[in-house]
């Protein structure tokens, strides 16, 4: 996500020297306020049990699409929603398996990359397609999840999937901050993020998915040192969470909250041997944190001074992989 962030911003800059004079694109119909910093709730699931099924229909072949992008005249007023519905059910029906149809709705990503964006407003607009591509997805496996799930396993990951809903509002803020802190930039950087979590969630999905159809199905490799982590208790609500990123200066930093009653920021060194050494900004906090990629986090406090908010000893996990 952060790789895009610069490289949008990059294009940005060389859009703005190349494009002195010209009036900016207007915000149509997209759905999107570039000013809003409101988080709205993706269509996925909202209406869980009356959603309609989506034929499962495979190809032995595998169709690629690696050569469509958008034209370099790209509108950035018009909605692309149903031709990325559209991509998406092409995917879904040329795709030979679970695995290749997660790996064709990348390349859907590539198609809706506009080669040049000039202004903050294209930007913002244009990464709302790439969260879109995705929710489409995660709704359509979800269809095919639910009809062929047995009932036990479907209100498992149900109730889970609702909690995730749930919560995306409330991690969006807590990662990405809110939008009197990033200004305009802030529609870009809640899009992105977005994107991110719902790409993940699909992937989660698409394995519970692959379970049940007997394929074999490998999920992405996590960040050992990167990620959002949350205990919510088996609710809709962020109880403690764990979030470890690089700064803006290049140090990796983490923000650690625990059962909502203290929180502690500062910065970690990866050991090497699979253990994040945190220290606090000031010192009164030390301890170890331990990625377990899609299985979560843990944090151990290892030392404490002064007024610190955590005990020695205190070890909290963080189930709930974003």
């Amino acid at each position: 996500m952060k790789k895009r962030i610069y490289s949008m911003i990059l294009i940005l800059m060389t859009g703005l020297c190349a494009g002195c004079g010209k009036e900016g694109v207007k915000n149509n119909n997209t759905g999107i306020e570039s000013e809003s910093s409101q988080v709205e709730d993706s269509v996925s699931f909202e209406n869980t049990e009356d959603t309609e099924s989506t034929e499962d229909t495979e190809s032995t072949e595998n169709t690629e699409y690696n050569d469509v992008v958008l034209n370099e005249e790209t509108d950035f007023t018009y909605d692309y929603s149903e031709d990325i519905k559209a991509d998406v059910d092409n995917v879904v029906s040329g795709s030979a398996s679970l695995q290749d149809e997660l790996k064709n709705i990348e390349n859907i990503v590539k198609k809706y990359t506009p080669q040049a964006a000039q202004t903050q407003t294209e930007m913002n607009l244009s990464s709302r397609w790439f969260f879109d591509i995705w929710d489409t997805e995660l709704n359509n496996l979800w269809s095919r999840f639910s009809d062929l799930a047995d009932p036990q396993t479907k209100e498992k990951i149900l109730t889970e999937q609702r909690n995730w809903i749930d919560m995306k509002e409330e991690v969006t803020l807590l990662d990405i901050g809110s939008y009197e802190e990033n200004g305009s930039m802030y529609p870009l950087l809640q899009n992105s993020y977005l994107e991110e979590i719902t790409k993940n969630r699909a992937y989660v999905i698409a394995n519970e998915l692959a379970k049940i159809k007997g394929e074999s199905f490998v999920m992405p490799e996590k960040s050992a040192k990167y990620g959002l982590f949350v205990d919510n208790q088996g609710t809709g609500s962020v109880y403690s969470s764990l979030i470890t990123r690089q700064g803006l200066e290049g140090e990796d930093e983490a923000l650690i909250s625990i059962y909502r009653e203290g929180e502690t920021k500062g910065t970690f060194v990866d050991n090497g041997n699979g253990e994040l050494a945190f220290t606090s900004d000031d010192g009164s906090v030390k301890g170890t944190i331990k990625i377990n990629g899609w299985d979560g986090a843990g944090f151990k406090v290892t030392e404490t001074s002064g007024e610190a908010v955590f005990s020695a000893g205190e070890e909290v996990n963080f189930p709930f992989a974003f």
